[in-house]
């Protein structure tokens, strides 16, 4: 169920204190590689004229929250940025679209508010409180810059590309580093909702394409029950699935590592460190 608990905002929060292991080493390899502020500023200006023609696009197409358009759901951003101790809050703009999604492009600019869309599925089929803690997936990318240093990681593997027997490596661990990035995310929503359950519940209901109560605890056995059938597959079917390309983790992983976190020295050490919300997000 919802925690009855008061949540916290984490002031002075970084990034590193929630990022995945991997992401967290792989982004600082990037930082520190030699010429990588050159690199970086000129992956940050090509961005930028993209998420020029996104805002556009979304501007004469989607409907932009603000205090007056959606203010309930503005307030829920506000507080979500508040809590993940992100100055600068994005634009977020509802799309309409039968698929329940979110996205951002992840690029935060000194002159332009950073971009995140939620689709009215999503808004239909989540409660409150869930959709704020996707919303938090999407803040946590932004707190990341996934975009700029997955971007100029890519890069540094498409040099390597062409070495005999660096290619498939450089390759494997940028895709191992998306997944990565996508758990660091997870992460920043659990600090946002306070609550596994609902980060749960949000997951569940995107992946079962339902807004119907589900069970967190019946998906986490499937979880475990998938893990026990791969490994006594046959070798080419295991081999199979795990050559598929994904751009984000299996949602059975994805749950069963947030349960994981959710319960570890790192979180609670993050929570403690926080100040009780004035106003806490309506329980739905």
């Amino acid at each position: 169920g919802l925690s009855s608990l008061q949540r916290v905002s984490l002031e002075g929060l970084e990034s590193s204190a929630f990022r995945h292991p991997l992401d967290r080493d792989l982004t600082s390899l990037v930082q520190g590689a030699p010429l990588n502020g050159l690199a970086e500023s000129a992956v940050r200006r090509s961005m930028s004229v993209v998420e020029q023609g996104v805002r556009l696009d979304l501007l004469s197409s989607a409907v932009r929250v603000s205090p007056e358009q959606l203010p309930e759901l503005h307030a829920s951003l506000l507080e979500a940025c508040d809590v993940l101790d992100l100055e600068c809050p994005p634009e977020l703009f509802v799309q309409s679209s039968p698929q329940a999604n979110a996205y951002t492009l992840a690029l935060r600019s000194q002159d332009r508010a950073p971009l995140v869309v939620v689709t009215s599925a999503l808004l239909d089929r989540c409660t409150e409180r869930e959709t704020q803690a996707i919303i938090g997936h999407e803040l946590g990318h932004l707190k990341c810059e996934h975009s700029v240093y997955l971007t100029l990681g890519g890069l540094a593997s498409t040099a390597l590309r062409a070495l005999p027997f660096a290619g498939a490596p450089a390759e494997s661990l940028l895709e191992r580093w998306r997944l990565a990035a996508e758990y660091s995310c997870d992460r920043a929503a659990m600090l946002v909702a306070q609550d596994s359950a609902v980060v749960a519940g949000a997951m569940l209901k995107l992946v079962g394409g339902t807004g119907r109560s589900l069970s967190t605890e019946a998906f986490i056995a499937q979880c475990a029950e998938y893990d026990a059938a791969l490994k006594s597959a046959n070798p080419l079917v295991r081999a199979s699935i795990n050559m598929q390309q994904r751009t984000h983790p299996l949602p059975i992983k994805r749950v069963a590592e947030l349960e994981r976190w959710a319960k570890s020295s790192e979180y609670a050490s993050i929570i403690e460190k926080g100040t009780p919300l004035e106003q806490p997000a309506e329980q739905v």
